[in-house]
């Protein structure tokens, strides 16, 4: 990397770093009515959490991790991480933020779980070669500013034949057509072979804190880009997902099975080593 592009890199280090103290789901609990994080409030956003992405329970198979080496990276509101250990899985999640690792750690505590959670950065994790059997990251790597590395050092840190979930944000979902047509039309004709760093309000529309202020970085990609970008791995595939239907929850599960598997916002990537 050149100096400006690690000086750079580093901004969006510390700027993801600040950013993402503030849990990823905060904006649901609040709208859950849940201020605080007790066994009980915890409980009914996992529930509601689950229930309103019913799909991860499809790429991420909770019921056959027991007694394998799991790593989260991008921990949130620590549902995905309680559901890993409840599993018998031995869990290890990492968070570029000390919030996230925070509510992880509470969580256990509250449970009574055994599990780890540090804080660090998956584009120079603090562990060695083929240590996970597996890696689950939902939401995450696109907003790191380096998706080639991250998914790089997901190749390195599984083990042989281990696998990844991966969640990234969809280049030509419907939302992307309905922002930026002319553009995407040029990406999606023309085979642009990078992953695009949006501007401030693209971001907006998918991450933004309780003050309003977006996620400070967030590329998006296609699965044919990703394709290209996971070479090393045995084997690899990209499903859609996510539809939202604003004011009209119920008719999101209909949105989700139609538009999202089609057009959706996320692409979720299953990857072996």
């Amino acid at each position: 990397m050149t100096s400006d592009a690690v000086d750079r890199q580093r901004q969006v280090n510390v700027a993801n770093a600040t950013f993402w103290e503030e849990l990823c789901g905060t904006t649901m609990a609040r709208q859950l009515g849940i201020t605080a994080h007790s066994t009980a409030s915890l409980q009914r956003f996992d529930q509601h959490y689950f229930a309103f992405y019913p799909y991860l329970q499809r790429h991420i198979p909770f019921g056959s991790l027991r007694g394998l080496d799991i790593l989260e990276v991008g921990l949130g509101f620590g549902s995905v991480a309680q559901r890993i250990t409840e599993n018998g899985a031995n869990y290890t999640g990492l968070d570029i933020a000390t919030g996230p690792v925070n509510a992880v750690r509470q969580r256990f505590r509250l449970a009574g779980l055994s599990g780890a959670a540090v804080r660090g950065n998956i584009l120079n994790p603090p562990f060695p070669d083929e240590t996970f059997d597996r890696i689950v990251a939902i939401g995450c790597y696109h907003h790191t500013g380096n998706l080639q590395r991250a998914l790089d050092e997901t190749w390195r840190l599984l083990r042989p034949g281990g696998h990844a979930t991966i969640m990234v944000y969809n280049a030509f979902s419907y939302r992307r057509w309905l922002q930026a047509p002319i553009a995407l039309a040029t990406q999606f004709f023309g085979g642009a072979g990078r992953a695009a760093s949006s501007a401030q309000h693209a971001r907006g529309t998918y991450d933004q804190d309780s003050l309003g202020r977006s996620a400070p970085e967030t590329a998006f990609v296609s699965r044919s880009e990703l394709r290209r970008m996971t070479k090393r791995f045995a084997q690899f595939r990209a499903e859609l997902e996510n539809a939202a239907v604003p004011f009209l929850d119920s008719l999101r599960p209909l949105a989700c099975h139609t538009l999202g598997r089609v057009w959706g916002l996320d692409i979720y990537l299953t990857l072996t080593r």
